[in-house]
């Protein structure tokens, strides 16, 4: 099953929170590589409101998908015991589309990279630096964006396996 065969599943209201958290995400993205990549050692006031602008996308981002992801009902048909799943959402035995695992993988790889750009900011004798915060941003929003859809596209692809 592919996205496109999926996205007609998702409720419209899903839907709608989907696309803001991508938007969000994205935005949040483009604002934090401008500060990694076009700022200096000190942030310029352009620069501290583009970080500030990808702070507060950030929390658009996960207050959309938060919400996404919940709505969404898990399963469309059967009980999830039939779909391989526990009591606890773990997925026993289903097996998912390609393209929803790799959600996943892309989640847990964006994730490693905030972690690093946050251990690297760490160790600084000066401290975190914005290009290191800023980064920790550009991949946090990813990981979210990732991991949030693959939530979503797992609840439909469950419903759909029936």
């Amino acid at each position: 099953m592919t996205l496109s065969e999926m996205w007609p599943q998702l409720r419209p209201l899903c839907r709608r929170l989907a696309l803001v958290g991508w938007a969000s995400s994205v935005a949040g993205m483009a604002a934090g590589l401008a500060v990694a990549i076009a700022s200096g050692t000190r942030l310029s006031p352009e620069m501290s409101t583009m970080q500030l602008v990808a702070a507060v996308c950030m929390g658009v981002s996960v207050t959309a998908f938060v919400p996404a992801a919940a709505l969404q009902p898990s399963t469309g048909r059967g009980s999830t015991a039939r779909h391989g799943e526990t009591g606890l959402g773990l997925d026993l035995g289903g097996e998912l589309p390609a393209t929803v695992r790799s959600f996943q993988q892309g989640s847990l790889a964006l994730l490693g990279g905030a972690i690093a750009f946050a251990c690297a900011g760490l160790v600084l004798q000066s401290g975190p630096s914005a290009q290191s915060v800023a980064f920790c941003q550009v991949f946090l929003l990813g990981a979210a964006a990732s991991g949030f859809t693959f939530l979503l596209f797992k609840k439909v692809s469950a419903g759909s396996r029936g």
